[in-house]
């Protein structure tokens, strides 16, 4: 019984250490930088400042992370939803609805004017987000309110899942009325539309600001199928 005891007392010791690594990495920062999440406070605009003529994405905040083949140009607009060391991590939505994600040295970047007041005019527009996830939002003024209609999808990428009828597909359907360059609703589906913090568990909430040229909007992953989401940028739609 001696012998089992010791060799247990032996066992845990040498697992503390495993342990105490296992809660540190639990706890260290996230450095995957995926776009717009629904837990994001923190979003702002910001513009590629000219001291370098290309500024390339990297795929974790460090300096020493191998650079991708995606680089922003002097003046082009990002969303920037959190920051880590000096790294920030953006969003960029080009003309041809293709999102580009990752870090970027936030010494490359200068950041815009908080959004303040904005007009209903400054919301009523054709929104496009990212191509493959059929990202779009059309927003009318109805009064003082605005009328929100939308469509996403999920796996319409892909041919196979095309293929045996596998995409997943979302909308939107609400009247809210704005706080300026903010707004919020939830919705069960049906005619009448909330506010954001009235929402349940199983609600569609969706949170919506008027950022640089974008249009930046969070949900809860409950507006549609599985992975469908309308989290993301949007641009305007040009006309033609």
């Amino acid at each position: 019984m001696l012998v089992f005891s010791l060799r247990a007392c032996a066992l845990a010791l040498a697992l503390l250490p495993a342990l105490g690594t296992t809660d540190a990495r639990a706890q260290a920062p996230d450095p995957g930088c995926w776009g717009i999440r629904p837990g994001d406070e923190t979003l702002e605009a910001a513009t590629i400042g000219p001291a370098a003529a290309r500024v390339f994405f990297r795929a974790r905040p460090q300096a020493a992370a191998e650079t991708q083949r995606a680089f922003l140009m002097p003046g082009d607009v990002v969303v920037v939803s959190r920051r880590q060391g000096g790294f920030a991590c953006a969003s960029y939505l080009n003309d041809r609805r293709r999102l580009t994600t990752g870090w970027l040295p936030a010494a490359a970047l200068q950041p815009l004017a908080p959004p303040g007041t904005a007009p209903l005019e400054a919301w009523q527009a054709s929104w496009y987000g990212a191509q493959a996830y059929e990202q779009e939002i059309d927003i009318s003024a109805e009064g003082s309110a605005l009328r929100i209609g939308g469509s996403a999808s999920w796996g319409s990428d892909d041919p196979a899942r095309v293929e045996r009828g596998g995409v997943n597909i979302g909308s939107l359907e609400a009247e809210a009325r704005p706080s300026g360059a903010r707004l919020g609703f939830s919705s069960d589906g049906g005619e009448r539309t909330r506010p954001y913090d009235e929402g349940g568990p199983d609600s569609c909430r969706v949170r919506m600001l008027l950022l640089g040229p974008y249009l930046v909007v969070q949900d809860n992953l409950r507006c549609g199928g599985m992975n469908v989401t309308f989290s993301g940028v949007y641009r305007r739609a040009t006309p033609g």
